[in-house]
């Protein structure tokens, strides 16, 4: 069965008209819209950051892809509610032992996402929320491919929501130094990235998918080297986060050769979802919203997705 995007919208520290959102810590904050806009302002009181974020996504991609209610909503998170889960316990080593508040405990799981979407959209379809740390946003698609090529349902909305927060970052810059990966770092990031998809045709098509089980990455290998083969206007995304870490993508380096590369962290950051991002990033790209100077009009996109001791993944995308 052919799959398409039939609409997509993000929330990240990149955007085509107001640049790169970068600050003197390291960090890719995002670029957030107004968000009273979007959601009625009597809810936005009850909601924490990220889940702001991820509604809003979610929404705007509904919007684009002309959809009222998806048949089935899939999110992916490498680690949830940051802010609400912070909180929760720092509040509970208080040296005074004072009443603790529920509510940051009850938001800081990790479908708290899924469950504010189908709430707002009034929906009790199929929902599920993937958390396999820096492979969750892949596992969470490859859920989506399965349903739609069942026949059970006809369209998903699938997502990718990871926040950065001050205690995340400082525990993760002091572990970076400890293991000095931190030389050539691009910066830790945060996002939430949105897609609606179906078998109704559209701009984007999703070629491929591919989440390699082997160590030596003979699947990906086979497949970048075919399709290379035979066309020339492919540009390759990959991850790098600009460390030590990028050694994983070594054994790949010579099927590339000439092919147009970019490292898209260094425009949202690395995040356990970021792949979400890139995803985001190649249909606009395909759709020619955003053009970069290595390759002008591209007709195929591969993410290549890779980590030290990890199943790499490959997703493949066309334009239509």
């Amino acid at each position: 069965m052919d799959l398409y995007i039939n609409g997509t919208s993000s929330i990240s520290a990149f955007d085509s008209q107001q640049g790169l959102r970068f600050d003197n810590k390291n960090r890719f904050i995002c670029i957030e819209p107004d968000y009273k806009l979007i959601i009625d302002p009597r809810q936005l009181r009850r909601m924490s950051r990220i889940m702001r974020m991820g509604l809003a996504s979610a929404i705007k991609t509904l919007e684009v892809a002309s959809v009222q209610t998806p048949q089935a909503v899939i999110t992916a998170t490498g680690l949830g509610c940051l802010d609400d889960t912070g909180n929760f316990l720092v509040k509970m080593c208080d040296p005074d032992n004072r009443m603790m508040n529920p509510t940051a405990f009850i938001q800081s799981i990790h479908n708290t996402m899924g469950g504010q979407i189908a709430m707002h959209l009034k929906s009790n379809c199929y929902n599920n929320t993937f958390t396999q740390d820096v492979l969750s946003f892949e596992h969470a698609l490859l859920d989506a491919i399965m349903l739609l090529e069942a026949g059970t349902i006809e369209s998903v909305l699938l997502g990718g929501i990871d926040e950065l927060t001050e205690l995340k970052h400082e525990l993760t810059s002091r572990l970076y130094k400890a293991q000095k990966l931190c030389e050539g770092y691009f910066g830790q990031g945060e996002g939430s990235a949105f897609f609606s998809l179906s078998s109704v045709p559209s701009a984007v098509k999703l070629e491929a998918m591919i989440l390699s089980q082997n160590s030596k990455h003979g699947d990906i290998c086979d497949y970048i080297s075919n399709h290379l083969a035979l066309e020339k206007k492919t540009l390759i995304l990959t991850g790098k986060c600009g460390d030590k870490s990028d050694e994983a993508y070594k054994s790949l380096e010579n099927i590339f050769g000439s092919t147009a590369t970019i490292d898209y962290k260094k425009f949202c950051g690395d995040y356990p979802t970021s792949c979400a991002f890139a995803a985001w990033l190649a249909c606009e790209l395909l759709q020619q919203k955003i053009i970069f100077d290595a390759i002008a009009q591209p007709k195929h996109i591969i993410i290549y997705h890779a980590y030290p001791d990890r199943p790499h993944t490959l997703i493949h995308l066309s334009g239509c």
